[in-house]
Parts: C-alpha cells; structure tokens; sequence
C-alpha cells in the first residue's frame, strides 16, 4: 500500500476511534459533560464525551477536554513517539488499532471510554527503553546490558556487543480507559499497556571519525517473548504506586523494517486489581499474509488460489493492469479481514468510473472469493492516488462505493 493511502486509512481509523459506540448510560445524548475524578479523587476540569457516528464497527467513545464552549482531543504526553520506537508504519498502525480491539474483550465499550496514555511521559518511554546498566542505581533499563564501554575508538568491539546482547523491546504503548462511577463522574477504569518486541534488531554504531556502521540481528521469537513476560514487573510496580486499577498487557512482535505486512499480538494477560503480576499469559494465534506470495500459497493454497482468480478476471478486463495486492488477517487460522490494493494507470475519470463499477461487480458476485460474512476494503489507486474505494460489509447486501471527485 503507498504511503500517502497508508496515511489516509490511518487517519480514518482514528476518526471511527474517537466516535466510538453509545454507552447505554448515554444513548440519545450528545456532547455529554462530566467531572473526572483524579487518583486521590479531587475533582479537575470538566470534560466531554464524542458523539456516537453509525458503523458495523465497534469503537469507544473518546474522553475529550471542555474549555468554554469549545471541545478539544486531550493528547497524550507522548504522542508522536511511536514512530521513533517502531519503524514500519504498518506496524504503527497494527499496533495501535490492534490493541483497542483487544482492550474491547476486557473493556467493554459500552461502559468504557477511551483517552489516549496520560500516565507515562516521554522521559519515563525513554528510560524504560534504554539498556540496563548495572553501574546506574537509577537506571530503569529493560533491554540487555551491551556489556562493553560504547567506546567510538573500540567501536568493532560495540559491533560485536549489539549483535550479542540485541535489544528486544522497542516501544511501551499505553491507552487508557475511563468508566463513569455512581457519582457520574469519569474515573480511570482501566490500563491497556502493549510492548513492542523487534524480531529484528537493527543497530547503529559510530567510530571515532563518525562514520557510522549498521546491521542488523534476527531474534528468537520464543526468547523475545520470554524476556518481555519478565519485563512487564517495573511498569506494574510504577501504575500500582498511583492506580488500582486493571492492566492488561499484551505482546506485539514487529516484522522487518521492508515487510509488506504489519507484525501481530503474540500474548496478552490482565493484572487484576490488587495484584502485581499476572496469573497466566494467552497466547494469541493471529498474523497478517501478503497475497500474492509463498507464505499465503503455502500455507492457505485454496484462498491463494481464489484471490488469482480475482485477479485474472481484472487483468482480462483492464489492459493497463499493475497488479493487485491484498493483505489478510488471520485469526486462528481463519480469515477475519482483508484489504486490497489494485494500482491502475488511468487516463480519464470515465475510466476509473468503469473499472470501479466491473469491480464491485466482481465482489457482488464472487462469493466464493469474498464470502458473505468477510469484511472486504478495495482501494483503487492511479499513481499512489486513491481513486475510488469499494468496502463490503458482512452486515449489508450492498458494498458501499466511493470515488473521488
């Protein structure tokens, strides 16, 4: 997917967060003001809820700021962050909108609002992102001690540390979510906490002239999954001191920076109030495949074969075909969700009227490639441009259409 449309979808899914479904305490009401009660329960500014929007989706509600009679999004401290943790946008964005979806199965959004992490700032991301060093009582590092003295003038020695000791958690992604009290008062309800892990760690190493020397290290997955169960003790030790609330953690395992496809969750666990560990971890048996490739050809031949046959059918009808790139996510080895991609040279808006038209045919039709209860994107591009976009839904009888004026 090009960036620019990556961006767009992104920006999209925002949106449907911060609108969210209704709270049955709230339905019929819009712009709904309330107090937010703090930890030592003292009241601060008022607030409001967003308004509901209609979609098969289910999001939450977002907590936003009330100043006068102007409402605004109350940003996390650290917002912006992630990109410098995690590399792949696609990644950003698996791990984002993954972890709200995983929060809805211990924060039900009919209850539950959402906000954006308040609790941790930058300084303290950073901290617990560093390397552990044994000689800093005040450090709080969870990656491995590199073992030598990052020294530029030994800097083959550094070479040969990072690729020993690699790091295994690149970013601490927090959401929080907030519950009304019988006060009618917002209070935190809940704490959503996702590592992500690389399964690649890149490195970057300077020499005494400043010339820098990269490479990269391929991590165990069992290994990494392992040191981030144990990592997880500080952070609960650090919310505990101010909140008794639940926290659930969950394990996102990042794929190369040249992946065509996002990582996925790989565990989750719920530390329950009161409690300063978890009793067990799930694991979570859900990834993205790439059609076409040998992964979705090897492992899901019979739903390979169809999106071929979908193919084919546009490449008969279209003589300036590029391709076609679609992107499933696979949940217990069953196809939850797919989304592609068909990149076409255009030369006139009647032709990208017909061609969006044959294929939204094709999906009326195919049901066989695009069964009934499979949520369908198609997003048709003309030079990284979006042109038109056909989206069905398990709930509708017609896919809904949109082409760009």
């Amino acid at each position: 997917m090009p960036k620019k449309q990556t961006f767009i979808v992104s920006i999209m899914a925002l949106l449907l967060v911060l609108s969210g479904c209704v709270p049955s305490f709230m339905k019929g009401d819009q712009d709904d003001t309330v107090k937010v009660n703090d930890s030592e329960g003292e009241d601060s500014e008022e607030m409001i809820v967003s308004e509901d929007i209609k979609t098969s989706e289910t999001y939450y509600r977002s907590v936003l700021e009330k100043d006068g009679d102007k409402n605004s999004l109350d940003t996390s401290q650290v917002r912006g962050l992630i990109t410098a943790g995690v590399d792949n946008r696609l990644d950003v964005d698996a791990l984002e909108m993954g972890l709200i979806r995983l929060s809805q199965e211990q924060f039900d959004p009919e209850k539950y609002f959402f906000k954006e992490g308040q609790l941790f700032d930058t300084e303290q991301i950073h901290s617990w992102l560093y390397r552990d060093n044994p000689d800093d009582k005040e450090n709080q590092g969870l990656n491995p001690a590199i073992g030598v003295e990052e020294d530029p003038a030994k800097y083959e020695q550094v070479i040969e540390a990072e690729k020993k000791n690699p790091k295994f958690l690149s970013y601490i992604h927090e959401q929080d979510y907030y519950v009304q009290n019988k006060d009618d008062e917002l209070q935190l309800g809940g704490i959503s906490i996702a590592l992500s892990l690389y399964s690649e760690y890149p490195y970057s190493v300077l020499d005494e002239n400043g010339l820098k020397y990269t490479g990269s290290v391929k991590l165990g997955k069992e290994e990494v999954i392992s040191k981030a169960k144990e990592s997880i003790e500080p952070i609960v030790k650090q919310i505990r001191a101010e909140h008794d609330v639940p926290i659930m953690f969950t394990l996102f395992l990042e794929q190369p920076r040249q992946s065509v496809v996002p990582g996925n969750f790989v565990a989750s666990t719920i530390v329950g109030e009161g409690k300063s560990s978890p009793d067990s971890w799930k694991d979570l048996n859900e990834k993205y495949v790439a059609f076409p490739s040998s992964a979705a050809s090897d492992e899901y031949p019979a739903e390979a074969e169809k999106f071929d046959d979908f193919t084919r059918e546009i490449q008969d009808f279209f003589p300036n075909f590029v391709g076609v790139i679609g992107t499933g996510f696979y949940k217990q080895d069953e196809l939850t969700q797919l989304k592609v991609e068909i990149p076409i040279q255009f030369y006139s808006k009647a032709e990208v009227i017909s061609f969006t038209q044959f294929v939204n045919g094709l999906v009326k039709k195919r049901n066989d490639t695009f069964p009934q209860e499979l949520p369908v994107s198609i997003y048709i591009t003309n030079n990284g441009e979006t042109e038109s976009m056909i989206v069905k839904d398990p709930n509708e009888e017609e896919p809904f259409v949109h082409i760009y004026q």
